[in-house]
């Protein structure tokens, strides 16, 4: 994130530049305040539940919060670019703004991703960084860590790693020395592939804006389960923003001071809005990827998150640095749909990724409630999203309920516009949500779009220029295969 850390580090400079010349607010601007008394309000929450104790999915699945693509002390640049302590031991107090952000945030499963360096380095016993109270699983050498949460909860923990492949949920180092292992991480051919599946994880691939096509198609065939459609540094990064997703380089700094300035009065969760545009890039490479996927799978799709808490080490008007691990895992994660019966299964929720039994969520726009997407075929079953589903069973039903916004999310008292758009092979197909006949295969998928009106209240003095449509929820697709 070199290229990021160098505009952010301006950052401070451009706040003060471009803070508006007020001598004050009017009486009912700025958020809604928990006290405000405003009928038919809800108060904005920098914490989350989790989502297992406020709601279930559909047909009995269980949801679940999980977050892909995240650092911690053993990555070489998090930590504001000093995660190691003088003895060269991950830093606990970055570890513990971490640990507390994921739970503060209501996340249940952390599919972490360090860096080869440091991770590399470690030991399997210390790759979790287990503190005190932490439990290891299935056994004190097992591959899940479980961290208590002060609200009661807990968070699963899952090491893995990030360099030109993100295999995710490693059951054990590659093997060799540190220096083996080291090299193993950085490759990416179909060699590495195998090795990070034997190993137990389940192969990613991040920041797909600046991948080659080719290179993709090739990684598929041999066997990448899934890919980014939105990563939260190139959102940022004005080098990313400018060669891969072309978009204004650093257009988003001026346009964020309202929620980050001292002056302003928008809500500072919600400055990533200056940036939460569809990464069509992104999009159409993983639409692409489809017709080129095995027989049996589909090509899942997870938000980035990325954080590493390292670029933007200034507090805001709410004492919190700007890139707070608890901030960002705050705007997006994966809600999982875990198989009903499996409570006790430490495999439950790497299934469900692995499957592309999820869908993305942009939960600083609002918390969703009630979103299905499934497909019924001509004999009456029930296949959910990541399936793949052969042409004979055809004709079949997809049906797309659309989510309401909901009761315990922060709101104003102006409801949102939600829209729905089902795409087939990567292009649009219908619009809104019902039930729609498939005679044809391809792949199907959605995009839950949303005008927030209900975030009106803590938007700040000018709320209209942040009044248009976002992504708020990415159903991953369904895959009807030509008749055999």
């Amino acid at each position: 994130m070199g290229d990021m850390i160098r505009p952010l580090a301006l950052l401070p400079l451009v706040l003060v530049a471009c803070r508006p010349d007020r001598t004050g607010t009017s009486p009912d601007s700025g958020p809604v305040s928990a006290d405000s008394g405003v009928p038919g309000t809800v108060a904005w929450q920098r914490t989350l539940a989790p989502l297992s104790t406020t709601m279930t999915g559909p047909r009995g699945h269980r949801l679940a919060r999980a977050i892909v693509h995240l650092h911690s002390s053993w990555s070489h640049d998090a930590c504001d670019g000093q995660p190691l302590d003088d003895d060269g031991r991950p830093r606990t107090d970055c570890l513990a703004d971490l640990r507390r952000g994921l739970c503060e945030a209501g996340i249940e499963h952390a599919f972490l991703s360090d860096h080869p360096a440091h991770f590399a380095t470690s030991t399997w016993e210390e790759a979790p960084l287990a503190q005190p109270g932490d439990t290891r699983l299935p056994d004190d050498a097992g591959r899940v860590l479980e961290i208590p949460c002060d609200s009661g909860g807990v968070v699963r923990w899952y090491p893995g790693v990030e360099d030109e492949l993100m295999p995710v949920a490693l059951d054990r180092h590659v093997p060799g020395d540190a220096e083996q292992r080291d090299w193993q991480y950085n490759q990416s051919d179909a060699a590495a592939i195998e090795a990070f599946t034997e190993a137990g994880a389940t192969v990613w691939l991040a920041h797909t804006e600046g991948r080659d096509p080719d290179l993709l198609a090739s990684l598929v065939a041999q066997g990448l389960r899934g890919v980014e459609v939105f990563n939260l540094h190139a959102a940022f990064s004005p080098t990313i923003r400018a060669d891969d997703l072309g978009l204004d380089p650093a257009d988003w700094l001026a346009e964020i001071v309202p929620f980050t300035s001292d002056e302003g009065t928008g809500e500072p969760d919600l400055f990533v809005l200056g940036v939460l545009t569809p990464q069509i890039p992104s999009e159409e490479r993983w639409d692409a990827l489809q017709a080129l996927a095995p027989d049996d799978r589909v090509i899942a799709a997870t938000f980035g998150t990325d954080a590493h808490q390292n670029v933007m080490p200034v507090a805001l008007r709410d004492g919190e640095r700007g890139d707070s691990y608890r901030r960002m895992l705050r705007w997006a994660s994966q809600w999982l749909w875990l198989e009903p019966g499996t409570e006790g299964d430490l495999d439950a929720a790497e299934q469900a990724l692995s499957a592309g039994r999820f869908q993305v969520v942009f939960e600083v726009l609002g918390t969703p409630e009630g979103f299905d997407f499934h497909l019924e075929d001509a004999a009456g079953t029930i296949h959910e999203m990541g399936s793949v589903v052969d042409g004979d069973a055809l004709p079949a039903t997809l049906t797309v309920t659309c989510p309401t916004l909901w009761a315990g999310s922060p709101r104003g008292t102006t409801p949102p516009e939600i829209t729905a758009t089902v795409y087939r092979d990567g292009e649009p197909w219908q619009q809104g949500c019902g039930s729609f006949p498939v005679d044809t295969p391809g792949s199907y998928r959605v995009r839950i779009d949303i005008v927030p009106w209900h975030l009106d209240p803590f938007l700040g003095d000018d709320p209209e220029p942040w009044l248009h449509d976002y992504p708020w929820v990415y159903g991953n697709p369904i895959r009807v295969r030509a008749a055999r």
